[in-house]
């Protein structure tokens, strides 16, 4: 049968308030547990008074204060926790990781696209936006370092991505295959279908094989279908794209996952110098060079 415990007043355990010298008794809560009377004390009463009333008012706003500061401490550590298994989890490098909108460099070729894709990555934060982006340009114009910049963007609040190129993405997938590892293929192939920004860098710079394009279609088809961005950097054209992803030949699968790539994404081409080229530093190898 439930117990309704009610608290009760300890006549005999009493503290004396400091402003009127009132008797404040210890309050207590009773009940029997198998047979066997607990007694648990609870705090003195609080004197009515007028000076104590001001001083739990005071004490009670000040802990109230405490436990709220306290709460945003739990949960700015817990979204620091959020991020960094975010990060852990989204395959990005060092150098990934450090690519910023801020230390982007910017020119009159490319400042009107950066603007765009900054704007983008805002919407894409604030889930305003749901289509991807295919990033085309030469090497070194800054294709990896914008697309890194957007996902920075929602890792640092709190969203996850993951980032990778093909190779890189299907290698992952290969590894299920051994003895020893417990996670599956199918567990694989979900976090890059649900993740909530994809992102493949560089597609087209290696042939895929058979297995490679039909696993590709399945987590594009998948994405398309979910109505889940994903963002490619590429060299390549639409048709290049084709050419480059066909095996032996077949270009159905191909031409299926670049279509649905052209339908759910906008196409951006960036048009620069190679940045990596120049910004080389030239150093001398030997006094006699």
């Amino acid at each position: 049968m439930n117990q309704i415990l009610k608290p009760s007043i300890d006549k005999n355990d009493y503290i004396e308030c400091e402003y009127c010298k009132n008797k404040l008794y210890r309050k207590t809560i009773d009940w029997n547990l198998y047979g066997t009377k607990r007694v648990m004390k609870l705090d003195y009463e609080r004197c009515n008074c007028k000076d104590a009333q001001k001083y739990w008012n005071e004490y009670d706003m000040k802990k109230l204060q405490m436990l709220e500061e306290e709460k945003k401490l739990r949960m700015m550590q817990e979204f620091a926790n959020k991020v960094d298994k975010i990060i852990k989890n989204s395959k990005m490098s060092k150098r990934n990781l450090n690519y910023k909108f801020e230390n982007f460099e910017v020119n009159s070729n490319n400042k009107k696209v950066y603007q765009s894709l900054k704007n983008y990555s805002e919407k894409l934060v604030n889930e305003v936006e749901r289509k991807g982006l295919i990033l085309v340009g030469n090497n070194g114009v800054g294709k990896t370092h914008l697309a890194c910049s957007i996902a920075n963007e929602l890792i640092k609040n709190g969203i996850p991505i993951i980032y990778g190129t093909l190779i890189n993405l299907l290698a992952e997938l290969k590894n299920t295959y051994d003895v020893y590892n417990n996670i599956s293929e199918m567990k694989i192939i979900k976090l890059y279908e649900k993740v909530d920004l994809l992102i493949i860098d560089d597609l087209g710079k290696e042939k895929p094989s058979e297995w490679g394009l039909e696993k590709l279609f399945t987590i594009i088809n998948s994405r398309y279908e979910n109505n889940l961005p994903v963002i490619i950097t590429t060299n390549y054209d639409q048709n290049s794209l084709i050419d480059r992803l066909s095996i032996n030949g077949e270009i159905e699968t191909a031409k299926s996952i670049i279509s649905r790539l052209y339908e759910m994404c906008y196409l951006v081409k960036i048009e620069d110098r190679d940045h990596r080229i120049k910004n080389k530093k030239v150093s001398n190898c030997c006094n006699n060079c």
